[in-house]
Formats: structure tokens, C-alpha cells, sequence
């Protein structure tokens, strides 16, 4: 650019979406900014983890096909600098700040998915420019440069020519209707070159949903009369049916519910309980010592979750509409996992119902209800990090589950105010023992002063985001 007079020199017929994308987040973090600033005054605002969280959403799709846009920006709370952001056509991480003139610059920014890292190696002052540096002679650029044009679904359909339908699988679990939604880049002859991002209400739809897509051609979209790429959502419904002769199981959040319901104390008939438990594990220098657990509930608004280990102390308490976290000691992580591995099963609020699979198994030759989700090989071997499963018997007991390697399994079942509590959990690393805990005590909770499920100072808002860098390991529990 020079004056009024902008001009490119294009190689090729296509300019891909993710070089162009981290292109712009290298000096345009935050496009449309004005516009971002009015939604930042009614959007959710939530603060974790050393971060302010700011996220909205809005409508498309078409009117017979609704659908909707998330968009977030977060920032770090000790210096307001940007962590990361997304939304229409944008969106990175932004990392290594370092200060250019008394502004703050990432140095390392981070995009798409698979992920992409653009580094800055040269940040300095423009000295000495050769005469002519910035001219452009009548040759040199190209009379329709190549730009990415990003536009709404609506505008996107009147241009999409005649297809032929989808071919859905049948499916043996999950939602028989939704949508398949994925962003698509379109070349200047109309053809889809770029898919991103396939999500759906049955994630078993996406293949043949991205292979539809994939086949689509459309009208060459204009800008300024020339020909141009452009960036959109594209919405496509589905409906489908079960194979023929399977067997039908109910949602994951059906077996969640029950599962909570008939194994846990503070999800079953709503009788006030003191619950304290021991576990054996080893500390720093390699020797096995014992830790202490206790849970008070009176209500669903007043409870308070309490462990200790060696010279280390975490609580969850909630009084009213209040909550409370207090974390003291280097072991606090692993009493985090404590909490977790007592009341293993995720919140209903956050995972997304499409996201899981059920099938027959068996524990200890129990018949059982394997629900899971993530990557599972044709052999039956479970993903380490991304597999999340949990087995119900036909009652509803929890009696195994599997999160980020670890497995659980609870025995030695009895009853409580009509609820089948586990006394005894082994927590197990690649089949060798982690961590045992046995339940001591479970006995009908007298009167308790407000004082106990008060924390001043540690005021502790629950939060879950599903939709970027922030860990759900210790995030999607009910309490």
C-alpha cells in the first residue's frame, strides 16, 4: 500500500484459509473491535483461573435451518493482555508478550486446529527504506487480488447450486436429528476447498456430513464485481434411524442422572450426611501415607467437601447462593483429584449429549452400560487422554470409570437412606495401584453452625467452558 493505492501479487488460484487467518492475528487481533467492545458491554463475564472470561453468542443459519455463532475473548486479570479470542473468521492464542515501544506484542500466537504457531523474530524500528520501496509499477500487482470475504449463511445459500442429498448412516446411539454445522472456504470458481471445525448433535453424522459438504459447488461469489473467496457456517440437518434389530439405550445424561441418584449420597433421597473416608497413596519421598476426606451435606445450597494430605488442605463449600475454594499446599492438585474420583460423574451443563456412545459390556462379568466418549481403536484399546468412559449396571451403580488414563472401580456397596454408597474405590495408573480409598463413616448430619460452609477471602465462582485452552479436568463437577 501506498497512499490510496493498494495492490497484491498473487501465486497460485487459492490462499489458504489458515495462512490467512494467522496472517491477520499477527496484526489485527481483534477485527471489527467497535463492534466487539458493544457486545462486551451485555456479554458473560466470568472470572477463573487468573483469566476474565467474556463470551456471547449470535444467531444464524437460515430460518428453517437455526443455528448460532460463539464468540469469546479472554484476557489475563494481572495485565488485561490478551489471551485468547474467537469468533467470525478469527481467533488465536496470544502468548510471550514482550514490550515494543510501551506496547505489549505476543510473540508467539497460536492458530486453527491442528494448530498452527507464528513466532515473531523481528520486532524494530523501520529505519533506512531504498527509494520506491512501497511503489507499485502498472504490472506488478494483480487486477483481482485474492482475498478471503467472510458472509453470513443466508447469503451463502442463494448461491449454492443444485446437490444431491446426504446418505445418513444409521446410528446405534445418539440423536436421530440434528444438524451438522462446520465452516467452509469457497475459491473464486465456486468449489469448497477448505472445511474446519465439523460439529454435531451425532458426532457419528460427521463424516458423511463433511463428505456432502465437500461435494458442494455454488455460483462464484462477486466482490466489487470480481470474483472472490469467501468464509461462512454452513448448517446441514440430518435425520437418520436405528440399525435394524439393535438395541436402543437411553441418553448419556439418562445414565448420568440415575447413576448420580442411586450411588451418591448428595444426588439420592436428600437426607443431611456426614461422610468421611481415608486413602492411602504415596507422598514426595516415596512412602505411603494416609490422607483424610469429609463431606457435610445439609442441602443442595449448603454443603461443605474438605481433604487433607500431609501439609496440604483443599474445601469446596457453598452457603446459599455463595461458593468457597481454598487450596493450601503442594498436594492441593492431587486432593483436587480426591474430590474428583468420589463423585467422578460430569455435571449435565457441561458436555454435549452428541459427544458420547454407549454399547453392552461387562465388569467382573457383571452385564453393564459402557458410556464414553473420545477415540476408542477398532481393537478396543481407549485413548489415554482424550477417552472418558463410565460403566452403570442394570440398577444404575457406578461401578468403573476411566478419565485421562485412570481408572476407578467401586465396590463393596451399602445402603444409606436408600442410596448404594461405594466404600471402597481403587484409583489404578496402567492396571498398577494409585491411590485406595475406603469410606469410614456415613451417618445422618446433626445441626451446623453458617460458619462451616463459609470461606471469607475464598470466594469461588463455578465455571465451565468447553469451547477453548481452559482445562475441564476440575471444572465440569457438580460441586
Amino acid at each position: 500500500m501506498n497512499g490510496g493505492r493498494d495492490w497484491q501479487k498473487t501465486e497460485g488460484d487459492y490462499f489458504p484459509e489458515w495462512l490467512r487467518e494467522t496472517a491477520a492475528q499477527l496484526v489485527n487481533p481483534v477485527p471489527a473491535l467497535q463492534e466487539v467492545l458493544e457486545h462486551v458491554k451485555t456479554a458473560d463475564d466470568k472470572r477463573m483461573l487468573g483469566q476474565t472470561n467474556i463470551s456471547w453468542v449470535a444467531n444464524t443459519g437460515t430460518l428453517e435451518v437455526h443455528n448460532i455463532q460463539r464468540y469469546a475473548v479472554a484476557l489475563h486479570q494481572d495485565n488485561r493482555l490478551l489471551f485468547y479470542t474467537y469468533g467470525f473468521g478469527w481467533g488465536a492464542e496470544f502468548r510471550d508478550y514482550a514490550s515494543f515501544h510501551g506496547r505489549m506484542v505476543a510473540r508467539t500466537v497460536n492458530v486453527g486446529t491442528p494448530q498452527i504457531t507464528a513466532k515473531v523474530v523481528t520486532l524494530e524500528d523501520l529505519r533506512d527504506v531504498p527509494a520506491g520501496f512501497f511503489d507499485a509499477g502498472e504490472t506488478a500487482g494483480d487486477a483481482q487480488p485474492l482475498q478471503t470475504e467472510p458472509i453470513d449463511e443466508i447469503s451463502l445459500r442463494k448461491n449454492l447450486l443444485q446437490t444431491s442429498a446426504a446418505a445418513w448412516p444409521s446410528v446405534q446411539d445418539g440423536p436421530l436429528e440434528g444438524n451438522v454445522t462446520t465452516w467452509i472456504v469457497i475459491d473464486r470458481k465456486g468449489k469448497v476447498r477448505e472445511i474446519d471445525g465439523i460439529v454435531s448433535e451425532n458426532s457419528a453424522m460427521n463424516e458423511t456430513g463433511k463428505d456432502a459438504v465437500m461435494r458442494m459447488q455454488f455460483t462464484p461469489f462477486l466482490v466489487n464485481g470480481a470474483p472472490s473467496q469467501v468464509l461462512s457456517q454452513f448448517t446441514l440437518p440430518f435425520k437418520t434411524s436405528r440399525p435394524t434389530g439393535s438395541e436402543k439405550f437411553d441418553s448419556a445424561q439418562t445414565y448420568f442422572e440415575r447413576g448420580r441418584k442411586v450411588g451418591f449420597p448428595s444426588a439420592g433421597t436428600g437426607s443431611p450426611y456426614v461422610l468421611r473416608a481415608e486413602f492411602e497413596l504415596r507422598n514426595s519421598a516415596g512412602e505411603i501415607e494416609k490422607g483424610r476426606y469429609e463431606d457435610t451435606w445439609l442441602s443442595d445450597l449448603q454443603w461443605r467437601r474438605e481433604a487433607w494430605f500431609v501439609d496440604s488442605h483443599f474445601v469446596r463449600s457453598r452457603n446459599d447462593e455463595k461458593r468457597y475454594r481454598l487450596s493450601e499446599g503442594q498436594q492441593a492438585g492431587l486432593l483436587q483429584m480426591v474430590f474428583r474420583m468420589l463423585e467422578p460423574i460430569p455435571a449435565s451443563d457441561t458436555f454435549q449429549e452428541s459427544d458420547w456412545r454407549m454399547k453392552r459390556d461387562a465388569v467382573n462379568g457383571s452385564p453393564v452400560v459402557r458410556v464414553l466418549t473420545g477415540y476408542e481403536s477398532p481393537d478396543g484399546k481407549l485413548d489415554p487422554v482424550q477417552v472418558r468412559s463410565y460403566w452403570f449396571d442394570d440398577s444404575g451403580l457406578l461401578l468403573k470409570t476411566h478419565f485421562r488414563g485412570i481408572e476407578t472401580r467401586r465396590s463393596d456397596f451399602a445402603d444409606f437412606a436408600g442410596v448404594e454408597v461405594a466404600r471402597s474405590i481403587d484409583v489404578l495408573k496402567d492396571g498398577n495401584l494409585l491411590m485406595r480409598m475406603h469410606v469410614t463413616e456415613i451417618s445422618p448430619a446433626g445441626s451446623f453452625p453458617y460458619s462451616k460452609f463459609k470461606l471469607p477471602g475464598h470466594e469461588w465462582e463455578r465455571i465451565f467452558t468447553g469451547s477453548h485452552t481452559i482445562d475441564r479436568q476440575f471444572t465440569d463437577e457438580v460441586r
